[in-house]
């Protein structure tokens, strides 16, 4: 992969990235007040390449050299890094995924990894940047409780052709979806699991992706994980 000069409001960190986009070798990245509002909601970073209309979501290490130096050798340096299962890749792979399912999901347009072992955010995923439409969780936060509940369903459906594919999303809430200009579903964060194959590990793979406090309630909850089944052909 080739190596790029990616300044994060004028830092300059070095990543290989793999990209088919015609990025220029030195890329500037800025920090507008909606990638801010997108931070506090996750724990990634985010930076726009405004001439390419490009998001950058810098993925940190899980751990730090002078806490926890053994962890942080073995899961950050040797299981992501020299091993090659960094996050960005596995979002990357799992956006293909998506994709290959015929769900919409955001274009990726690279995929990145620090070169330097002391440099605190691992990995990138660069993305195009959705200026049109709103966050899935302001648009079901604005909806009446019909509106809700139809908007509860439609990720359900997208939820069930994913399970039919063998896989489910790692973390299953409104604000990793994208509502569009036209009202339709985009995946914005795009990591997902393989399910087991054993039908009652799968079913607890299924059940442990509905989240009370991800889908804002234990009736929503109960809501989602009756619809899903009865998609899937399953009693509840």
């Amino acid at each position: 992969m080739p190596l790029y000069r990616v300044s994060l409001n004028g830092v300059p960190r070095w990543y290989y990235l793999r990209t088919r986009f015609p990025f220029p070798g030195r890329i500037a990245l800025q920090q507008p007040e909606t990638t801010r509002h997108m931070e506090a909601v996750g724990s990634s970073r985010f930076y726009l390449e405004p001439r390419s209309n490009t998001l950058f979501k810098l993925i940190a290490d899980k751990f730090t050299a002078k806490r926890q130096p053994l962890n942080w050798w073995l899961r950050d340096i040797l299981e992501k890094r020299l091993l090659g299962g960094f996050d960005a890749l596995k979002e990357w792979r799992s956006n293909r995924l998506i994709r290959r399912a015929g769900l919409k999901a955001v274009a990726c347009r690279g995929v990145g990894l620090a070169i330097n072992p002391l440099n605190p955010l691992g990995s990138l995923l660069a993305m195009e940047y959705l200026a049109s439409g709103e966050s899935g969780e302001t648009h079901f936060l604005r909806l009446d409780e019909t509106a809700r509940l139809a908007f509860i369903r439609r990720l359900c459906d997208d939820a069930a052709v994913l399970i039919h594919h063998g896989y489910c999303h790692r973390d299953f809430h409104y604000g990793n979806v994208w509502v569009d200009a036209k009202g339709d579903i985009v995946w914005i964060d795009t990591h997902v699991k393989r399910l087991p194959r054993r039908a009652d590990r799968r079913r607890q793979a299924i059940d442990a992706m509905l989240s009370p406090s991800k889908l804002k309630g234990d009736r929503y909850r109960r809501f989602a994980h009756g619809y899903l089944h009865e998609r899937l052909g399953q009693p509840a």
